[in-house]
């Protein structure tokens, strides 16, 4: 059970933009971000999470930073449960029943390839990956997005495209360094709410990489604005 408590005993965030930033704070009673922007507590066998924010803190821009902690939560909740399954920066298209999977940095071009779509796009920035015992699937986070549509059930993807807007139309596999580095830029850091310890998560992260390139070929696409690009990958697959 997660419960979400919006509050008025912690500091407004005029406060708290005035104090340096904390990420994550673990503590045996619980963990704080902020300083005394979130707060809570966290206990798995009784599976439970109290979580205490200020009520400003759901607002834009100020969302961005619960949103970071609902990365941090995602993580925990799959560590927990031995759940392979990672956020990564892409847009997820599902078109004529083929799942494609688009990464990229930021103002790379991910809702710009949703819109040339007219097939269904999950979300234009963040999507889940997950790997069971069939292979990888993508599904929509609840999180906001320009495009973003919630589909019956996740979606099977078989390789994943690094996206350039360019005038010239290609397809090519990355060389696995190439696709190492791509694949490790867009996945979210698997920070949980047990340990502050970044070095662990980025041998966590690494190690995220590798078992999606064992299973997931990534391809550069670059894409034109017309949306012609569509056709290349209807004849790649």
């Amino acid at each position: 059970m997660i419960r979400i408590l919006p509050v008025d005993e912690l500091p407004p965030p005029v406060l708290q933009s005035q104090k340096q930033w904390i990420p994550l704070d673990v503590n045996e009673s619980g963990f704080e971000i902020g300083p005394d922007i979130i707060r809570g507590t966290l206990n798995l066998k009784q599976r439970e999470c109290v979580i205490r924010v200020h009520k400003e803190f759901f607002s834009l821009p100020l969302l961005n930073v619960f949103q970071s902690f609902l990365y941090l939560l995602y993580h925990t909740l799959c560590f927990e449960r031995s759940i392979k399954s990672s956020f990564i920066h892409g847009c997820g298209v599902i078109k004529e029943g083929t799942g494609y999977l688009f990464i990229g940095y930021h103002q790379s071009g991910k809702t710009t390839i949703g819109e040339l779509s007219d097939g269904l796009v999950i979300h234009d920035d963040q999507i889940i990956i997950t790997l069971d015992q069939e292979g990888y699937t993508m599904d929509s986070p609840p999180l906001p997005g320009k495009l973003r549509h919630h589909p019956d059930k996740p979606c099977s993807i078989d390789r994943i495209y690094a996206i350039v807007q360019n005038t010239r139309i290609s397809v090519k596999q990355l060389s696995p360094d190439l696709a190492l580095k791509s694949l490790y830029n867009e996945i979210v850091s698997p920070l949980t709410l047990l340990s502050s310890d970044e070095n662990i998560a980025r041998i966590k992260k690494a190690k995220s990489c590798f078992e999606v390139l064992k299973l997931l070929p990534v391809y550069e696409l670059h894409f034109d604005k017309k949306g012609e690009f569509w056709e290349t990958l209807a004849n790649l697959q």
